[in-house]
């Protein structure tokens, strides 16, 4: 079994439509999809945000994924992980991805996150869903 760790915007991205990588991958029974607990706060505003049904982001929260209780606070998370994001918002996906002791952190925003700096000091890799899929095949 495959370990990732999502960003939100992928689990948005699952949710907007059923065509796409990010659905296919959360919905691959080979893969333990994680988020955290301040992801899914975050979730709960982007849907609302959104008008997206807020039922179909706890369906697939309940069915899909598993929520890690990030064991700092915010403000630690930010002081902590400050040199591993782009965006200081950001902190909080690696902070979830590393106490979630996955090998993968999925997003489709790669920009916002120091790649080799992550995989050298957690052994994480960052991909896109796409890529993560395509990946996936290659093994």
């Amino acid at each position: 079994m495959i370990n990732a760790f999502l960003d939100s915007d992928v689990i948005i991205s699952s949710l907007i439509s059923i065509l796409g990588a990010s659905y296919q991958l959360i919905n691959n029974k080979n893969i333990n999809c994680f988020i955290s607990n301040i992801s899914y706060k975050e979730l709960l505003l982007v849907v609302k945000r959104l008008n997206i049904d807020e039922k179909k982001l706890k369906a697939v929260v309940k069915e899909k994924l598993k929520i890690v209780k990030l064991s700092q606070n915010l403000k630690q998370i930010k002081l902590n992980y400050k040199n591993c994001v782009k965006d200081l918002n950001d902190a909080h996906i690696v902070a979830g991805a590393v106490e979630s002791k996955v090998n993968f952190l999925i997003t489709f925003n790669l920009k916002d996150f120091e790649i080799n700096r992550i995989k050298e000091k957690y052994n994480i890799k960052i991909m896109s869903p796409g890529t993560f899929l395509q990946f996936l095949r290659s093994k």
